[in-house]
């Protein structure tokens, strides 16, 4: 949604991008709220604009739910237990003012992977694919994010990103998207932390004291050296950010085959 110089008046009808405009403006112009289930970045420092070009806010009118990641130009990955149909919108960086860059979408068909169960203390194969009602526009702010080749080892340096709780109690749900470089740890200190909880299916990330994913952040992605390595899925019950105690993330590097196998038959 670009702004070009010069550009003529033009009436309003969707899928145009003045319809697009008005959209986001309708949205905007409300308060963004967060369910209390969602996981969730805490502490985490604005990103440079427009550099998680992957980066999706999933909404439920002008509430924000969940975050996700553009993986192709009509497809976005998020968490399963961020269920529902969702106004997906690309490109942001702030919520509530118009950069010019952004592109809203509709999300239709969705596909929930067929072994996630959810329920309490349930956390596997927490991931769906959302297809959009039609395709992105790929510019400079809209871009998909490569699936893994391999799984990333104990100690890769990673980022996180998303819009959820940060660590401002009089501004607790930022209108800047926030990153936060967290790194891999190991499946036995994980195990350690959440003793009959962690899978296969799942890697963790972070645990340094005041550093985490937080409320509003499910389904947003973990980036290690430029591909997507998980999803934000779940974390303890506490407040975000404990010493010692990591989140927990989908790990995509298991599931890109049926990921592939989704697209291409949809």
């Amino acid at each position: 949604m670009e702004d070009p110089a010069g550009r003529e008046p033009r009436t309003w009808r969707w899928p145009t991008m003045g319809s697009n405009i008005f959209l986001l403006l309708c949205v905007t112009g409300l308060s963004h709220t967060l369910t209390e289930r969602t996981e969730k970045i805490y502490n985490g420092t604005e990103c440079v604009p427009h550099s998680q070009p992957w980066q999706v806010g999933l909404f439920e009118g002008a509430n924000l739910r969940c975050g996700g990641v553009l993986i192709d130009r009509r497809w976005v990955l998020t968490a399963a237990h961020c269920s529902g149909r969702y106004w997906v919108r690309l490109g942001e960086h702030s919520l509530s003012r118009l950069d010019w860059t952004e592109q809203i979408r509709r999300s239709g068909f969705s596909v929930t992977h067929p072994n996630y169960q959810g329920g309490v203390g349930n956390h596997d194969h927490d991931l769906r694919l959302l297809r959009l009602g039609t395709p992105v526009r790929l510019t400079r702010s809209v871009q998909p994010l490569a699936l893994p080749t391999a799984c990333a080892e104990a100690g890769t340096e990673c980022h996180i990103s998303g819009w959820g709780t940060t660590n401002r109690p009089w501004n607790p749900f930022p209108d800047l998207l926030q990153c936060l470089n967290i790194s891999i740890v190991s499946s036995a200190a994980c195990q350690a932390v959440f003793p009959g909880r962690i899978t296969d299916n799942m890697v963790c990330a972070g645990g340094l004291p005041g550093k985490d994913a937080c409320q509003g952040d499910s389904g947003g992605p973990l980036v290690c050296g430029g591909v997507l390595q998980g999803l934000v899925s779940w974390g303890s019950v506490g407040p975000c950010g404990q010493s010692g105690i990591p989140g927990v993330y989908t790990k995509i590097c298991k599931y890109v085959g049926w990921i592939r196998r989704v697209i291409k038959n949809n």
